[in-house]
């Protein structure tokens, strides 16, 4: 049984899917030596070859996965031959599914629901939504099987696509190991103080600079709430503190409003062993990475009170309503007036960390290839 895997989010740029990709193709190959996989890997994958495993073949690939060309003629990238093809970035392209059967994780529908969170730049935006919305609306179609990250999305999925169900298989995403908890937090306050160019306590922010995220939130509810001493840091991917420089200016946060670039896992993990809390304020996610791995270094997390987010946190961290500046700040302020609870959440946050493993995602969704194969591809009725 061949079991091809485009592989081309592990690439120079971090990323949350990169992260999932990497995960599985560490594991899978391990699980299920009796099987045959061929990853497609980017040109600029880091390190050298994806796995070692001996029933592993990779291919070397280029492009970004989620391009129209990507979409319009993906076996220009890569063999789509095989008994099962996995797409593990939300989108199918055209042709795939016809002959073999077809795997897509689809993380989230936030390009179909609400595309205006995806991207700030109408026009950018309204380029982009058809090509994402079509390439979702394929994956849905033709996937014998449907991956998806959390519970509340693939409640979502079967909403916006009755015919779905049953075909939806939930595989949570997990923190990586370097995510643990720190025996000295002084020590890493004081690294953390390094890294951010000052020793004032602060709360932290972590993803890519994109409406959903809430950030423009965050600094709003920080400059309600705050004390002269605070600071609000941001560790952004993409258009770092585009919009929001004004924003904290306007506000009279500037000055403690620190702007980061991505950072190396071993800084992030210092910066969430010292924050006062990690603040997760998305109006929409799939999941909410920062904040399992935030609760897996024992960092308590402040959250909206979104499903997904709702489901991560599992009762082991404070939530906001959705959207509010004002019950951000209220959750803030419990937080920095009650070292107790910041001391208890810390302690929940680690044990609910340990409900999400990558062994077990990866164990899943060797069984949803076996199933898959057996099935064949999805024929419409």
């Amino acid at each position: 049984m061949k079991i091809a895997v485009d592989c081309r989010y592990i690439c120079q740029r971090p990323s949350g899917i990169g992260a999932y990709v990497r995960a599985l193709v560490e594991r899978v190959p391990l699980l299920a030596p009796d099987l045959s996989f061929v990853f497609w890997r980017h040109a600029t994958a880091p390190g050298g070859k994806l796995s070692p495993a001996p029933n592993v073949m990779e291919h070397a690939s280029f492009g970004t996965p989620n391009e129209p060309i990507s979409l319009l003629f993906p076996s220009f990238f890569g063999p789509t031959d095989g008994d099962v093809f996995h797409s593990p970035h939300n989108i199918l392209g055209r042709g795939i599914g016809h002959r073999s059967a077809a795997v897509t994780t689809v993380h989230d529908l936030m390009w179909v629901t609400s595309p205006e969170l995806c991207d700030d730049f109408a026009l950018r935006c309204a380029i982009r939504a058809p090509f994402f919305q079509a390439g979702i609306r394929i994956a849905l179609e033709k996937s014998t099987r449907i991956l998806t990250v959390s519970r509340a999305s693939a409640d979502a999925i079967v909403r916006h696509d009755p015919s779905a169900h049953g075909r939806v298989v939930v595989t949570h995403n997990a923190a990586d190991p370097w995510f643990r908890p720190t025996g000295d937090r002084a020590h890493a306050q004081a690294e953390a103080a390094k890294i951010i160019g000052s020793s004032a306590p602060f709360f932290l922010l972590v993803g890519q600079n994109a409406p959903s995220k809430g950030h423009a939130l965050a600094i709003s509810a920080f400059a309600r709430v705050s004390r002269p001493d605070d600071r609000l840091v941001l560790v952004q991917r993409l258009f770092s503190g585009r919009g929001l420089d004004k924003l904290a200016q306007k506000l009279g946060v500037r000055e403690r409003l620190i702007v980061l670039p991505a950072l190396k896992q071993e800084s992030l993990v210092t910066l969430l062993h010292a924050a006062q809390a990690l603040l997760q304020p998305s109006y929409a996610e799939g999941f909410g990475m920062p904040a399992l791995e935030a609760m897996a270094s024992g960092c308590p997390v402040i959250a909206s009170d979104i499903p997904p987010l709702v489901e991560v946190l599992g009762g082991a961290g404070l939530h906001f309503a959705c959207g509010s500046a004002e019950d951000l700040g209220r959750v803030m302020r419990r937080l920095m007036d009650s070292p107790n609870l910041a001391d208890e959440l810390r302690h929940r946050g680690i044990e609910r960390a340990k409900a999400f493993s990558w062994d077990a995602t990866a164990k899943t969704t060797v069984e949803v290839y076996r199933e898959a194969a057996q099935l064949g591809p999805r024929r419409m009725s």
